[in-house]
């Protein structure tokens, strides 16, 4: 092997010992894809997994995540408040609920990063996922500023009664109005039905909220789909490599 391409292989080498996840250039020049073990393994680290005498996962307040999440919220409050000292009318804000609103980590962990809607079901009867501390102090401290607070999220419209109680007793405000994915009949302001994208439904929502007078100032999310579409101010996107939804 020449000098040249020994340095070649050990750079390689050293940039998937450094990174992880990088994945080495086969003979013919593609790559593989990065390993989904290890990136499980990364995931965990960024949410400084715990696992407790019952084998269940946990995230740490002190982890990367928490930190990156509460930087995103100080900015979207600091952005919150000049508007409002601005004197904007009708302020509202929409929020996400799942990894915006409410953690879903532990049981994603749980159940190794993969999604099962019956399990997903009986987590939101038994109010397994737990509020996002700066969501909800963000939140709390728009209601209390007279700024209309909005849920709009990807779950079913059935599982809204159980998610809107989860919401109130996790100390959330009480929301001007919730949107949940229709079932059965779309409602008129979706052009689209019940066929819609997730950025059609989501800013379909959206236009709907602001044609009854509402101002969208923040518009928060997890999903660049959550965020898609305008018919809002400024979008704020929350960490979250657990999952991608288009």
């Amino acid at each position: 092997m020449s000098g040249l391409l020994k340095l070649a292989a050990a750079a390689a080498i050293g940039a998937t010992v450094a990174g992880g996840a990088t994945a080495l250039a086969t003979q013919g020049g593609s790559h593989e894809p990065a390993n989904i073990g290890q990136g499980k393994l990364d995931v965990k680290a960024y949410y400084g997994d715990s696992v407790d005498a019952a084998g269940h996962h946990h995230y740490s307040e002190t982890s990367q995540w928490a930190r990156d999440t509460q930087r995103q919220i100080d900015q979207a409050q600091q952005y919150l408040g000049r508007r409002l000292a601005q004197g904007v009318a009708n302020p509202a804000i929409v929020l996400d609920v799942d990894d915006t609103s409410e953690i879903t980590y532990g049981w994603e962990a749980d159940n190794d990063f993969g999604f099962d809607p019956v399990k997903q079901q009986q987590a939101i009867d038994h109010g397994t996922f737990t509020a996002i501390k700066p969501t909800l102090a963000l939140a709390n401290w728009a209601a209390q500023r007279g700024v209309q607070v909005y849920f709009l999220t990807g779950r079913s419209q059935h599982q809204g009664p159980a998610s809107l109680k989860n919401l109130a007793n996790e100390g959330y405000p009480a929301p001007a109005e919730a949107y949940f994915k229709p079932e059965g009949t779309a409602p008129d302001y979706l052009a689209c039905g019940l066929t819609c994208t997730t950025v059609q439904y989501k800013s379909g929502t959206r236009a709907h909220i602001e044609s009854t007078g509402a101002d969208i100032v923040l518009n928060i999310g997890d999903q660049y789909s959550d965020l898609e579409g305008g018919y809002a101010e400024h979008g704020v996107k929350l960490p979250n490599p657990m999952y991608y939804l288009p």
